[in-house]
């Protein structure tokens, strides 16, 4: 069997993967999982696309690519609805592009009613090919950043990054390694907000790369049990018999 066709029959074999991984866990955690396969539709829910975003493939399966120059989807949908706890996750490639898009945000909740209140998902880039997390949440009683340049990752990579909150503490991670934990409060988004993937809100500080999913449970979740980062170590370890 020629290279390029094993190549390509693991991909397809790890997206199947992946997607059966992701609907035998999906339902026990009432999960909202969000798989980036289409401009028109996210689980259901319509999207408003800014710019020329595409669809590509990843070794994960279809996903979403981003030009860091007026790319975005609207998302109509706030998936954290009503939750007072939650951990939130998301599979991503960032690309080398500082020092331009040095700060994107890949993923920001927010209600035209209340701006006081978000979250986001956030990096920043060095001039070093690498960048750091920066998971924050905002409310009128409090607002707080989980950020630390010395905790790099390096660019070009796939990797899975999560934030939790429960009882005030907010915890970041990166391929399922706890970095920093904070105390802030976070007050309910309403029900109206939107969801923008590949800028903040108001459309700036654009990311440039590649998103796959993202998961949303209304729990706090210990890194043994992410959704997402289980269903990427199953495609790793299809991809290490290559």
């Amino acid at each position: 069997m020629h290279t390029k066709n094993l190549i390509a029959m693991l991909i397809v074999f790890s997206a199947a993967l992946m997607c059966s991984c992701v609907s035998q866990t999906q339902k026990k955690l009432s999960a909202e999982v969000w798989k980036f396969d289409s401009l028109t539709n996210i689980n259901g829910y319509s999207i408003e696309k800014i710019g020329q975003p595409k669809v590509v493939t990843s070794p994960f399966g279809k996903a979403v690519s981003f030009d860091g120059d007026g790319d975005r989807l609207l998302v109509n949908a706030n998936p954290l609805g009503d939750a007072t706890e939650f951990t939130i996750e998301i599979i991503f490639k960032a690309n080398d592009v500082f020092p331009n898009n040095h700060e994107p945000r890949i993923f920001h909740i927010e209600s035209p009613d209340n701006p006081a209140r978000r979250i986001t998902l956030e990096l920043r880039l060095n001039d070093k090919k690498q960048w750091y997390f920066d998971a924050f949440i905002k409310s009128e009683k409090s607002q707080f950043t989980l950020i630390d340049p010395t905790k790099v990752h390096p660019v070009g990579e796939w990797v899975h990054a999560a934030m939790t909150y429960k009882d005030r503490e907010l915890v970041s991670y990166v391929n399922g390694k706890k970095e920093l934990t904070g105390t802030v409060d976070y007050l309910t988004i309403p029900a109206n907000a939107k969801t923008s993937v590949g800028a903040r809100m108001n459309q700036i500080h654009w990311f440039n790369g590649d998103v796959f999913a993202v998961s949303v449970v209304k729990r706090s979740l210990e890194p043994q049990k992410f959704l997402l980062l289980a269903c990427m170590e199953n495609k790793y370890l299809v991809g290490a018999t290559d």
